[in-house]
């Protein structure tokens, strides 16, 4: 039923923002084809902006969503669409400082269906017949995160079109989420790994793998857990700027049981410690999964990392 496709972006590079009204806007689908939702706000000179927009879904039924465009500022940190497990019943429309919705206990329960990361445009498609079905009139929360290295103010934009098939054509759904380690102790002046491993409690076909870190990241890597031994890597990513979104034609077929190991690595040059956060200078390390069959009770499972602490959505 739920989560489209998802991760994460982000950038501290000074890079040349176009206006919102220089870009030629996404054209939003014909009527009955999907839908088209947007965002805009401003991020002054010098600033980090992660700013919430709460409002409906225009769309009054099911959709059944096959296909999706973005477009958005270059170097955005990141753009998410998510709900509460309510269906965002608890929120007010309106605009937010992101970071008051994650204190509150309303968000603890989030549920993120869609997300961009890094390219200024780009087309994210489902198999034939799988789709991400969206309640109508669901309570979205459109979430931009950016970081304005630059003198000058940034007007910040962001398009997203969702494209329909009929429910006639939906032959599955899909589901999954971002894994996280969420104890990160980064050594100061250091290079530092660490790693985690997680199971599936289901069998699955996995469809998507991301990763995710922020400015220290220097490596990111994914490999097959059995359960008992990690195989060879086969997911490498060395540019925290482009956290590589890996779609696989051919599904992975993941048994209940076994999963994934995944291990960042962070170069640390200050002379402080550097814990898991939101924010740039924070650190992150999360394996985002997406796969078929939808079911709400799929995930995989931590069940052993390189410090001893599990952490369990």
């Amino acid at each position: 039923m739920f989560l489209l496709l998802l991760a994460c972006a982000e950038s501290a590079k000074p890079t040349p923002q176009p206006e919102a009204d220089a870009v030629e806007p996404l054209a939003p689908p014909q009527a009955g084809e999907g839908f088209q939702i947007d965002m805009f706000t401003t991020a002054p000179a010098y600033s980090e902006v992660w700013a919430c927009e709460v409002y409906k879904l225009p769309t009054s039924e099911v959709a059944n969503v096959n296909r999706v465009e973005y477009q958005q500022n270059p170097g955005t940190h990141h753009l998410t669409l998510s709900t509460t497990t309510s269906f965002g019943t608890d929120l007010v429309p309106g605009t937010y400082e992101c970071d008051s919705l994650y204190q509150a206990s309303l968000m603890k329960n989030q549920i993120m269906f869609f997300g961009a990361q890094g390219d200024a445009e780009g087309v994210m498609q489902l198999p034939e017949g799988v789709a991400a079905q969206l309640p109508g009139d669901l309570t979205v929360v459109h979430e931009i995160h950016y970081v304005n290295t630059s003198a000058e103010d940034v007007e910040l934009y962001s398009r997203i079109n969702g494209w329909t098939i009929p429910s006639e054509e939906v032959v599955d759904g899909i589901w999954g989420g971002s894994v996280r380690d969420e104890h990160i102790n980064v050594p100061p002046s250091s290079t530092h790994t660490e790693w985690s491993r997680c199971v599936m409690n289901e069998d699955v076909e996995v469809l998507f793998l991301a990763s995710h870190t922020h400015a220290l990241g220097v490596a990111f890597t994914i490999a097959p857990f059995d359960g008992i031994e990690t195989g060879p890597v086969f997911y490498e990513n060395d540019d925290w700027h482009n956290p590589m979104i890996t779609q696989y034609e051919a599904p992975l077929v993941v048994p209940a049981g076994q999963g994934f190991e995944w291990a960042c690595t962070w170069t640390n040059p200050a002379d402080q410690l550097v814990e898991y956060g939101l924010t740039a200078a924070d650190e992150m390390c999360n394996m985002t999964v997406v796969f078929t069959p939808f079911s709400v009770t799929a995930a995989c499972e931590v069940v052993e990392t390189s410090d001893g602490v599990l952490w369990q959505p």
